[in-house]
């Protein structure tokens, strides 16, 4: 066997070795560049999640701030009603009070007419052994007192049955009042449910002062400037009627408001605010009439342009929540009134 130069096999050997080498560092470099970008997809991953979950919190924030918000009108509504009760049942207590009151001096009275009564009848006794004339005397003035006692007597009856009457009405007032506080409720309850499926940004049903408002936002109903009623609006108006068209004894003034920034488009039938305030709540009300078949003599339009404002029109958001129209729901009041009128 011929053997090789050993410089021969040494320059093989480093030859091959350094090929091995270089094979080994790109490997080497695959896998790393491999586990970055493997780490980059995870970490956008991962990135993209905590997205989505932070965008998920914000909305529900948002939902969260809205319920919020309508909590607390809800509270607000119920504080007042709850403190306008207070104040008519005081009323009533101090009524109530100022008739036993009476009552007392009437019955003190009566006891001190017998009393009165009785010493004469006494007295008489006494004096009747007396002369003649002087009994005479003793029985004429024994007559007048008992006159004077039978009208006090009259008096006293009468009295006690005005006050009895009295009474009466009171608790008829009572019990009037809170049947309508009860067909107040059940009325909002009725138009709330008529309305689902409106956002709260859109209108708002709520209840005080003896009565049910439902704002509608002029988003829901109109575009800007205009008093042409959109489709969506025109649906929630019809909405209310149908539910009105059952309750016969509820009347209906819808009102239109503005914001108190000019009115600037000025042409055809709407020159300002007063004009575009009026025509909106006109046109509204000619939906309820013709299309929500309520009778015309049940609902009357109002407009108050910027001066009845429910919030500040010194930001945006104030100004967009005072250009609304809405609709006040009243019961009839003619059996309460009478009531007072008889009491009064």
């Amino acid at each position: 066997m011929t053997s090789l130069p050993l410089n021969v096999i040494k320059g093989n050997f480093d030859s091959k070795s350094h090929f091995n080498m270089k094979k080994l560092i790109y490997c080497v470099a695959f896998v790393v560049i491999s586990a970055s970008l493997s780490s980059c997809l995870v970490a956008k991953k991962k990135y993209d999640e905590q997205v989505a979950i932070g965008k998920k919190l914000l909305d529900e924030k948002r939902d969260c701030n809205e319920k919020l918000d309508k909590a607390n009108d809800d509270i607000k509504s119920l504080n007042e009603q709850l403190k306008k009760l207070s104040d008519e049942v005081e009323a009533l207590k101090n009524q109530n009070l100022s008739l036993s009151e009476k009552s007392d001096r009437l019955k003190k009275a009566n006891e001190d007419a017998n009393k009165l009564y009785e010493d004469l009848k006494n007295e008489y006794q006494e004096l009747s052994k007396s002369s003649s004339k002087a009994r005479e005397k003793l029985s004429l003035q024994l007559a007048e007192k008992e006159q004077t006692l039978n009208q006090k007597q009259d008096e006293l009856k009468k009295l006690s049955d005005a006050l009895n009457e009295r009474e009466k009405r009171v608790k008829d007032l009572e019990a009037l009042m809170a049947k309508k506080d009860a067909a107040l409720s059940d009325l909002k309850k009725k138009i709330t449910e008529a309305l689902t499926g409106f956002n709260s940004d859109e209108l708002k049903v709520t209840q005080k002062d003896g009565k049910v408002y439902v704002s509608l936002s002029d988003k829901l109903l109109f575009k800007s400037g205009s008093f042409a009623v959109d489709e969506k609006g025109k649906s929630a108006i019809v909405k209310v009627a149908e539910v009105l068209n059952k309750l016969t004894d509820v009347t209906i003034v819808v009102e239109g408001h503005t914001d108190n920034k000019q009115y600037t488009i000025a042409k055809g039938e709407v020159k300002n605010n007063w004009d575009l305030s009026a025509m909106r709540a006109a046109a509204v009300t000619n939906i309820i009439v013709n299309e929500g078949k309520l009778a015309p003599t049940r609902v009357v339009a109002e407009g108050h342009s910027e001066f009845y404002p429910v919030e500040s029109n010194e930001t945006t958001e104030g100004r967009s929540k005072n250009r609304r129209i809405e609709l006040v729901l009243s019961p009839d009041l003619k059996e309460i009134f009478k009531i007072l009128e008889t009491t009064n």
